[in-house]
């Protein structure tokens, strides 16, 4: 047996014992299970509204739907449920944002099939409605409408509704486009395999083992300075590779969006910034939360209402998935206070031992934004020491963050940061757009046993091919950049 494989057999029985009397349940197949339901919202794959008198005309890149008797006006959503791993769903709630009220309410209805565009779907090709779920009463403008759909959506799947209202006065409902008051559907969900939550997966791609990675990656323009452009030059390098690889996925890195916090503009930069450069491909990204995505005036609400369910489970947004046919890729919240905590005793690193032991994959990736180790502007950070030691005890083989707007890479290195053939590799990579740091690298040392490290500021993407037993990795730089780093390794 791989030696992983015996270690993590061996952890495996020390925690069903240090389990016992806790609130968690140890399932008959040795793996945890929450001893209570835990919520999953979830953001439409793609929404739309047709009108009657425009029967050929699409709605469907607006900011807001609408439904109305006179002329009739309907509304379309659909959601993608997937990455539940043998959770079971107990309850299905839609929300939908009102922008205007209505003392009538609207209906909701299942409709014929799924097959339908969000940019192509008109009132002549509209499929047709299928039984009525629900319909809420009247509301005010400014709130939130709730439907049970419970008895439509059960399990993992694709689930398209449609809205429509008898009352003659057009109603104005918040769209996907709208980031701070997208539609909704929240699952109410328990058990399960992986630690205490579902795994979130892309609503599209994920058939292949390339794996993008960067952070830091879109701020507005300051003075004469084209930051925007370069966040478009590092979009357009994983465009490029989607094209020829359409089973690609994306991992942020954190900062997704980078200006300071304090200003009511910023809960708006993901549509601003992010959608026009990165959003192309969101239907295959997997998000995670940097320092930045916490600054608007709102806290983290903007970046869970933006990526739903791409951006992990509220309120802790750590998660795991996997991808190929060996890997598996663990998300933490670097930003412990919005997680709790990022301590040896927190929940949070309960929840990665636990994953940790549930874990069958040979070969291990982790991800959060502030590196453990570093020789960049914001230094080493001990912070996170518990998490590489749990990492290394269970062989991980690469740890990736972001941080420090440019590029790192160390060798295998154990928690003490030193040479280990049984040692994690970390990688720095945030390099996705955000203006490299005013910072002077030739007055600072390579970090023990760090092999590489930009010294002039560069913008583009690693690209991680996961295989069998082994990786390899290539930096991808964007136009105008001409660093580039690459090799291969085995998996422990």
């Amino acid at each position: 047996m791989h030696k992983k494989n015996l270690y993590r057999l061996a952890s495996l029985s020390i925690l069903i014992v240090l389990l016992i009397g806790t609130n968690l349940v140890v399932q008959a197949t040795g793996q945890f299970a929450p001893a209570r339901a835990t919520a999953l919202t979830i953001n439409p794959a793609a929404d739309a509204y047709v009108v009657q008198t425009s029967a050929s005309t699409n709605y469907g890149s607006g900011t807001s739907l609408h439904v109305d008797n006179s002329p009739l006006t309907h509304s379309y959503l659909r959601f993608v449920v997937n990455g539940l791993n043998g959770a079971t769903v107990q309850s299905a709630l839609l929300r939908i944002y009102a922008n205007s009220a209505n003392t009538t309410g609207f209906s909701v209805q299942t409709v014929s099939n799924d097959t339908w565009g969000e940019t192509s779907i008109t009132y002549s090709n509209a499929p047709a409605a299928g039984s009525t779920i629900g319909a809420p009463k009247a509301f005010t403008a400014g709130t939130w409408v709730e439907v049970n759909v419970s008895s439509y959506v059960k399990a993992a799947g694709t689930f398209s509704f449609e809205l429509t209202t008898t009352s003659s006065t057009n109603t104005n409902l918040a769209s996907r486009e709208d980031a701070l008051h997208a539609p909704q559907l929240v699952l109410t969900i328990s058990g399960g395999t992986g630690g205490s939550t579902p795994t979130p997966a892309p609503t599209g791609g994920g058939s292949g083992n390339i794996l993008l990675i960067a952070g830091d990656i879109c701020k507005h323009n300051f003075g004469s300075v084209d930051y925007t452009a370069n966040c478009k030059k590092t979009g357009d390098v994983v465009r490029s590779v989607l094209a020829t690889n359409p089973g690609t996925q994306v991992q942020t890195l954190g900062d997704n969006v980078n200006n300071d916090g304090g200003t009511s503009a910023y809960t708006a930069e993901y549509t601003d910034l992010y959608t026009p450069n990165w959003g192309s491909f969101l239907n295959v990204t997997h998000a995670l939360m940097g320092n930045h995505d916490t600054y608007p005036p709102g806290g983290d609400a903007a970046y869970f209402s933006y990526f739903g369910s791409a951006a992990g489970p509220q309120p802790g947004g750590y998660y795991s998935y996997n991808i190929g046919s060996s890997w598996h890729v663990i998300v933490l919240n670097a930003q412990c206070s919005k997680a709790g905590g990022c301590g040896a005793a927190s929940v949070q690193t309960t929840w990665l031992k636990n994953d940790l032991a549930a874990n069958t994959r040979q070969c291990i990736l982790a991800v959060w934004h502030q590196p453990r180790w570093t020789s960049g502007r914001h230094a080493d950070d001990a912070t996170y020491a518990p998490w590489w030691s749990l990492l290394y005890q269970y062989k991980a083989d690469i740890v990736a963050g972001g941080h420090n707007h440019n590029y790192e890479r160390f060798d295998q290195i154990n928690p003490q940061e030193q040479a280990a053939s049984d040692g994690i590799r970390e990688f720095v990579v945030g390099t996705g757009g955000a203006p490299g740091d005013g910072y002077s690298y030739a007055a600072h040392p390579l970090d023990p046993n760090e092999v590489i490290r930009n010294q002039t500021p560069v913008y583009g993407v690693l690209k991680l091919t996961l295989s069998a037993n082994s990786y390899t990795w290539n930096f991808l730089p964007a136009a105008g950049s001409t660093f580039s780093d690459k090799g291969t390794s085995t998996c422990h």
